[in-house]
């Protein structure tokens, strides 16, 4: 259940805060692109990697569309049409982040960690579409994850913490696993984490109704 609009106004804020933060930290990180991501792969042994194989699967698209859409499908089913509306949206707001992402990707063309220009932007210029390659700004992956982590904040601000660490185990395993720079992962939780705070804002229907609002109306 959603709790309070003071519990979900916290977690907004909270939301703007990783925003600042990370505003000011990407071009630091950019900075120190490989010696992080050196680090972050330095000596992983069989079963983090393992973990990280699994855990980026939580940041596939299609996944993360899929659910807000099965908990506006679960609230028609109970005919809370309020809570199918917000799941409708919400899953528009991560789909948004993640087609934002594609055009980006499109237009800088930045190289891969194991690609020839590692790093480089514009390696090849136009790179519509973009080859796999020279796709790595900015992470899809962390893009719809952290899309989907602040929307379920919202919805659910009492587990903040939880969703947002799993965004962030989701971007981590990109690093790891050699797909992305740490750079295109911050990249990607600014950008979906932007759009779900700005729809939300926007569309007032994308606000599920708080329990005490069902038991208030139903009375």
């Amino acid at each position: 259940m959603t709790d309070s609009s003071g519990q979900t106004a916290i977690a907004a804020q909270r939301w703007k805060l990783v925003l600042a933060v990370g505003l000011v930290c990407l071009p630091l990180t950019m900075s120190a692109d490989q010696a992080i991501g050196d680090l972050l792969r330095a000596g992983c042994p069989a079963w983090i990697l393992g973990l990280m194989q699994w855990a980026t699967w939580l940041g596939y698209g299609l996944l993360d569309i899929g659910v807000p859409l099965v908990l506006a499908g679960f609230a028609r089913y109970t005919g809370d049409r309020a809570r199918a509306k917000a799941g409708v949206l919400g899953a528009a707001a991560v789909a948004g982040a993640g087609v934002i992402d594609q055009v980006l990707k499109n237009l800088l063309c930045r190289a891969r960690p194991s690609a020839a220009a590692a790093g480089s932007f514009f390696a090849e210029f136009p790179c519509f579409p973009a080859p796999h390659a020279l796709a790595s700004f900015p992470s899809g992956h962390a893009t719809t994850a952290f899309a989907l982590a602040a929307l379920l904040s919202l919805w659910y601000p009492r587990r903040t913490e939880a969703f947002f660490g799993l965004a962030v185990l989701v971007g981590v395993s990109r690093i790891v696993l050699g797909s992305h720079f740490p750079s295109d992962v911050l990249a990607g939780a600014l950008l979906g984490t932007t759009v779900v705070l700005g729809m939300y804002r926007w569309l007032p229907g994308m606000r599920r109704p708080s329990m005490e609002d069902v038991l208030r109306d139903g009375g």
